[in-house]
């Protein structure tokens, strides 16, 4: 979390948020704060304001198995991974391949280690993962009209044809979230759209066909909200439609959202068994399979192996994931990635990434490497500083006693591989 203190000396006009203890909305800073070091160490997560309300609703616990289906670009995942303490396990799916990288990029920036990311459909993972999961969120893909008041170019692409396709989508993707429920399991449905045919509509339809209840909201001041509609010119909705709730852009300064939680009573179609997912497992740090790694990963960097045993490891050809304990398995197909990028294999022995050092820097003991503050600023700003007198090779970057990055040292030059240059003003 962003604290106060640290705002307070940034300097940054802020306001909290009354919904979520853990937010701030920001007025004005005197800088970019994606700029500062503790956004490279992954503290904290930029995100629209409304766009918080459905994770808070859903309220992911510790031990759960989570799925969000639409999860890139990925606030709210990170989001609910730190609402779960990076415990149990939270599946993460989008179709987009270029949307899952940055989805991959801001999941491993804050350090999760009890993500799955997959890449399928979302309307197949009710067959795929039939009454597999204790809670979903479906943060539906809408027109995004709630969000028109500051997005104008919205306005561009909308028309009806649109907003009946996407309802018709949402609601093949509500289908696929309801059979992947367990029964007694929560489904929280949301969109940034304030019209009722991507809203009460898909929602009083599908309550018509499945075996749901509309929950109260317990996890947020409700009375600041405006509640959901029962009706929509000659449309007629379920009652308990109110329980649902809605940010007015002109009401709420908000993005317009609809935000709606529901509780499967009944099973419902579940797929045969020859047409679910298949799994693979992880492996635990002695396993054969990743233990001999691990004993040179730690030789290198002086890491002792005993660490090693609270997590569970998947091994590809180059590269070592490091998951919690509660993973220890993950699907077969479309299977992107898990966990943490602990290493990868180089020439030269293992790689750790960035995120890994920070995790482990209380546990490195070698290849350790402190720079003067200018030349620190240098290599954030520029990716690279002269650096004449270092061996060849990698070395985990220490910052006042903390280990926050990788730099490569080679020809007179250090270097590190940064997701944008950091221009640390704050510092």
């Amino acid at each position: 979390m962003l604290c106060k203190k640290k705002l307070d000396t940034w300097q940054v006009e802020y306001e909290p948020l009354f919904f979520n203890p853990s937010g701030f909305a920001i007025k004005k800073a005197p800088f970019p704060l994606s700029h500062t070091l503790e956004f490279f160490r992954g503290f904290f997560q930029m995100q629209g304001i409304a766009s918080q309300i459905p994770a808070l609703v859903l309220n992911p616990q510790p031990g759960e198995r989570v799925l969000d289906m639409a999860a890139a670009p990925g606030s709210k995942s990170t989001q609910m991974a730190a609402l779960m303490k990076n415990k149990g396990q939270l599946f993460l799916n989008d179709i987009n391949r270029g949307r899952l990288q940055a989805l991959n990029a801001n999941i491993q920036r804050a350090g999760a280690i009890n993500q799955i990311i997959t890449r399928l459909p979302g309307e197949r993972l009710g067959n795929l993962f039939p009454a597999f999961f204790d809670k979903v969120l479906l943060d539906a893909p809408c027109t995004a009209l709630g969000t028109l008041p500051g997005h104008p170019e919205v306005a561009g692409w909308w028309n009806r044809q649109k907003l009946e396709k996407l309802s018709a989508l949402q609601h093949r993707l509500l289908i696929s979230a309801v059979k992947a429920l367990k029964v007694g399991g929560e489904l929280v449905y949301s969109t940034c759209s304030i019209s009722p045919l991507e809203n009460e509509a898909v929602i009083h339809q599908i309550l018509a066909n499945y075996p749901l209840e509309i929950m109260t909201i317990d996890t947020l001041p409700v009375s600041s909200f405006n509640p959901g509609w029962v009706g929509f010119g000659n449309e007629t909705y379920h009652p308990e439609m109110r329980r649902a709730l809605r940010t007015d852009p002109l009401v709420h300064g908000l993005e317009g959202f609809f935000v709606i939680k529901l509780k499967k009573s009944a099973r419902s179609f579940e797929s045969p068994p020859d047409k679910r997912m298949p799994f693979i497992p992880t492996f635990p740090s002695d396993s054969p399979v990743v233990k001999e790694d691990l004993k040179a990963f730690s030789k290198q960097w002086g890491i002792d192996q005993t660490v090693w045993s609270a997590y569970r490891f998947i091994r590809t050809a180059t590269r070592l994931w490091l998951v919690n304990n509660e993973v220890v398995q993950i699907p077969q197909n479309e299977f992107v990635s898990a966990g943490l990028l602990l290493a990868e294999k180089r020439l030269s022995g293992w790689r750790p990434t960035n995120q890994s050092v920070q995790m482990f820097s209380g546990y490195l003991s070698k290849r350790r490497l402190e720079l003067s503050r200018d030349n620190f600023m240098r290599l954030f700003a520029n990716g690279t500083i002269p650096s004449p007198r270092l061996e060849k090779g990698y070395y985990a970057l220490v910052w006042r006693g903390e280990a926050l990055g990788v730099v490569y040292a080679e020809g007179g030059t250090l270097r590190i591989r940064l997701p944008h240059y950091f221009r640390l003003t704050s510092e």
